[in-house]
């Protein structure tokens, strides 16, 4: 482990092995959301922020116009991807949608001038903590809160994810300088997400990723344009439609 990752030098006393995946890879979703809605755009797609969605209107089997804070909006298809606003939404299309949020924490620390910041993802299966490296900052994320829809955190949520890192990579970034963040993430029981068509005939959900929605986002979007376009997905959706 320490010939693949030479910053974990000084804890090796401390552990008892490691399996190493070579095809695993880590990123910046943030920089990536940033960039493909910039392509999207570039190819004519319309983002609306800072706009609620705050109804339906229906025809039938069929929704004619979704109600927002900044007007109507009509489509020939919608797609419900709200992750955990979804089942709140669902509600008003009589559509129960099992989706729970989970709160999870995270801290994003700049390496600084330290000399052995991690270079490959980890996650310690001991305390459930995992490790990426970004660039110039190490992303620290860790645990499963049932805290409803609340977000808020102290400075002593964040003391064991600071604990496990320092304890691995005691020379990996300015510890002191880490930004603190905690988010939901939608889960839903078996971790699977919620794809297909609901109960209307033009309307449809990708929702439900959890805490790898952006692992499962390029899956979950092909399905969906494949189940739009009548085509048959490349793998099957047992267990992820709305029953």
């Amino acid at each position: 482990m320490v010939e693949l990752e030479p910053s974990l030098a000084s804890a090796k006393e401390k552990i008892a092995g490691g399996i190493y995946c070579p095809t695993d890879e880590t990123g910046d979703c943030h920089k990536f959301t940033n960039a493909i809605a910039a392509a999207c755009e570039h190819r004519g797609a319309e983002f609306r922020y800072n706009t609620a969605v705050l109804g339906f209107d229906l025809d039938g089997d069929r929704v004619a116009n979704v109600r927002t804070s900044q007007g109507g909006v009509q489509a020939d298809i919608y797609v419900m991807c709200l992750g955990n606003e979804s089942p709140i939404l669902a509600r008003q299309l009589g559509v129960k949608l099992p989706i729970y949020p989970i709160k999870g924490y995270s801290l994003t620390i700049p390496i600084g001038n330290h000399q052995h910041p991690p270079t490959i993802g980890s996650v310690d299966e001991t305390n459930l903590v995992a490790i990426s490296r970004f660039g110039d900052r190490m992303r620290i994320t860790a645990t499963a809160e049932f805290a409803g829809y609340d977000t808020r955190h102290t400075e002593r949520d964040f003391d064991f994810l600071l604990s496990v890192a320092e304890d691995l990579y005691p020379d990996g970034a300015d510890y002191d300088r880490a930004q603190q963040w905690a988010g939901l993430r939608p889960m839903t029981p078996e971790g699977t997400p919620i794809i297909g068509r609901s109960h209307y005939q033009n309307l449809y959900f990708n929702t439900g990723q959890g805490h790898m929605g952006w692992t499962m986002s390029h899956g979950s979007a092909r399905i969906t344009a494949d189940l739009i376009a009548g085509k048959t997905p490349a793998i099957p959706l047992d267990g992820m439609t709305v029953r």
